[in-house]
């Protein structure tokens, strides 16, 4: 039996405090994220996943070491990492040639990967190059969606409410606007994701002052949105009807070069 699945009894009032906190509730907590790097991330992968820990404090969890591990083809040490966090949410950067300055987006269920999506960063500008980018921890951000592939394409929806999980923090039930200090704008647009964040300024009124400047955000792009959910995982088997497929297509290759 795994470790973490066995029943504890607790010894102390601390523990007893803790495992109270991880039994079933009739009202959930809020979904805390794990940022992961892999064994080959380079400094562009990392200072993003800094960037994504800034923007989810204080509902994250940011691990500084290299894990070797292909979310992919073994979740193991995700779902323990889950276990151990407890996280329903997580976030995996790695580099390689195939895949350079690749992220992969996925959610938990009982501690179990439920679906992941994978996305490569092609131009990011980090928030520690931009000025008067810092906001108060625990903001609630605004997100805004743009295009019509979020509501048309299946991947596209998919992604979207991946990406609604993942930024969209506490459950609350009334919104001051005076408060509203944060802005995550998606655009989809040529099979790609522009990501900008932007802090609003204050205007002294009601309402606040919107401005949607370079200034003021980072500014990513996302690709490989062609090959969502493609990759399959390992272990998995060819049905019958895929293999005579595979076999005559063969046939006919052979055909046409003979």
């Amino acid at each position: 039996m795994d470790t973490l699945d066995r029943v504890v009894k607790p010894k102390t009032k601390r523990a007893k405090r803790f495992l109270e906190k991880r039994e079933p509730k009739l009202n959930e907590n809020i979904k805390n994220a794990m940022l992961i790097k892999g064994g080959n991330a380079n400094a562009t992968v990392t200072q993003v996943l800094k960037d994504v820990y800034a923007l989810k404090k204080p509902y994250g969890v940011l691990y500084k070491k290299k894990n070797i591990t292909r979310p992919f083809e073994d979740q193991t040490s995700l779902e323990f990492f889950s276990k151990k966090s407890d996280c329903s949410l997580f976030m995996f950067g790695s580099h390689n040639k195939k895949r350079p300055n690749n992220l992969v987006i996925g959610r938990m269920y009982d501690h179990h990967v439920l679906d992941m999506i994978e996305l490569g960063i092609e131009n990011f500008v980090s928030l520690k190059d931009i000025k008067n980018s810092k906001c108060p921890e625990g903001t609630k951000p605004m997100l805004i969606f743009a295009g019509d592939d979020f509501d048309v394409t299946e991947d596209y929806r998919r992604l979207k409410s991946l990406l609604i999980d993942f930024f969209r923090g506490p459950t609350v039930s009334n919104i001051r606007l005076a408060g509203l200090e944060y802005v995550l704008h998606f655009t989809a647009l040529n099979g790609k994701i522009y990501f900008r964040s932007c802090c609003l300024k204050k205007s002294g009124l009601q309402k606040p002052r919107i401005e949607l400047g370079r200034d003021w955000g980072t500014y990513w792009i996302f690709h490989h949105l062609s090959k969502l959910q493609t990759r399959k995982m390992k272990g998995l088997k060819k049905r019958p009807a895929e293999r005579i497929t595979e076999d005559q297509e063969k046939k006919s290759k052979r055909v046409k070069k003979n």
